[in-house]
């Protein structure tokens, strides 16, 4: 078992993060721990203080940034599997041991991930846990998930700090650079499915004062309207699938039914969801448009700005649909 450890400037959390690894009931693991800051000099202080043979830290001779930092990891490993353990979250002691067996029970699965507690980071540094969760409870069994229901258009089911990935000769999943915050989504385009959800609370993810997600709007959105049309493009959806996709966006918290028109526009095979579309949608994407004109411009020339998010995005969504036996999208 092979668990990547990335850290970036975290000397009151990465503590917490390695106690809770070496707290595991499965301790046959090594860890790499990669700092990302060569001049933080903390982390090769704490991993001279916990004197564990098991982790062994990598300082970059660069920083490298978030998206080529995960890069490093999304490898075959000469262990039969791996995990990221980011450096502002944390692990139950259970966490390996429940994830391999989920994975031993479900062969065919690429990977699997569990539910987690939501924590919060105060400006003193303090980390506060709160009732929340990632999502609701459940004493169910783990959960195959097939490709192809809605939450993956413009996002991802598995959550990359609570994860268990199979190591297999040949797959590598590695992105360009995108928004941080869209990694998840882009990634799960190149995992084959299923994937495995265990209900089990098992991690705990912090939303943390500073973050890599930083705001980009423009690069944001047009990520974003990428994921959309490439699923759009490939999912060959009916009109009643297609109601039925824009009435689960319209629901959202903000409506995101300006995406998907943009997507409409972006690739043009998608204009049937047009159709579908309210004049209340319309009026709200004419306004943003109106609003922000440069952002819009920049987000419906996605294609041509970004032809190697396109690339992968057009060509592993395509796979995902070859591989996926004809279903109606769960919303």
């Amino acid at each position: 078992m092979r668990v990547f450890l990335p850290t970036y400037r975290r000397a009151t959390l990465l503590p917490r993060a390695l106690a809770s690894l070496r707290a595991q009931t499965m301790s046959d693991w090594v860890c790499e721990l990669h700092n990302d800051d060569p001049t933080d000099l903390f982390p090769s202080h704490l991993v001279r203080q916990l004197d564990d043979d098991r982790i062994k830290l990598v300082t970059h001779e660069r920083n490298l940034g978030p998206i080529a930092t995960f890069n490093l990891f999304y490898h075959p490993t000469t262990e039969p599997f791996y995990a990221l353990l980011e450096d502002d979250n944390s692990w139950e002691p259970a966490f390996l041991d429940r994830m391999l067996a989920a994975l031993s029970v479900h062969p065919e699965a690429t990977l699997a991930w569990c539910n987690q507690r939501i924590a919060r980071e105060d400006h003193a540094g303090n980390i506060l846990l709160t009732s929340d969760t990632v999502n609701p409870p459940s004493a169910e069994p783990a959960q195959p998930i097939k490709w192809g229901d809605f939450r993956q258009v413009m996002g991802a089911r598995h959550a990359n700090g609570a994860m268990l990935l199979r190591s297999r000769a040949g797959q590598s999943f590695l992105t360009p650079v995108i928004p941080f915050g869209c990694v998840e989504a882009f990634r799960e385009r190149m995992l084959p499915h299923p994937l495995l959800y265990v209900p089990e609370i098992l991690a705990t993810f912090t939303v943390t004062q500073t973050t890599a997600r930083r705001d980009d709007h423009s690069n944001w959105g047009a990520a974003l309207v990428l994921l959309a049309a490439s699923y759009l493009k490939h999912a060959a959806l009916d009109d009643a699938q297609l109601s039925q996709l824009c009435g689960h966006f319209r629901r959202q918290s903000p409506p995101m039914t300006n995406e998907l028109l943009a997507a409409s526009f972006v690739c043009i095979e998608n204009h049937p969801l047009r159709r579908h579309m309210t004049w209340r949608d319309w009026t709200r994407f004419l306004l943003q448009l109106l609003r922000h004109p440069l952002t819009w411009r920049r987000t419906l020339r996605a294609q041509t700005l970004h032809p190697d998010w396109w690339s992968l995005l057009d060509l592993h969504t395509a796979a995902r649909f070859e591989h996926t036996a004809p279903s109606t999208p769960s919303p």
